[in-house]
């Protein structure tokens, strides 16, 4: 199990960070970011139309799951 989630990316039981982890773990949370703020900002966009509105939320809502479960396992 720590072998796969060593090859997801989550570090788990290691002794120090690389800088090359680092890096990558900042260009993660800052694409994160900005598709998060990007599908908000569509939904908000297009809140009156409500088909448009609910296909863009279903990304939105596996957005925030993948977030949450990226922040909790590293």
């Amino acid at each position: 199990m720590i072998f796969l989630l060593r090859m997801a990316g989550i570090p788990c039981k290691m002794k120090r960070m690389s800088t090359v982890y680092s890096i990558y773990m900042v260009t993660v949370t800052i694409c994160f970011s900005t598709t998060y703020l990007g599908v908000f900002g569509d939904v908000y966009i297009h809140r009156e139309d409500l088909g448009t509105a609910m296909a863009t939320l279903r990304a939105l809502i596996t957005l925030i799951d993948i977030m949450w479960i990226f922040s909790k396992c590293r």
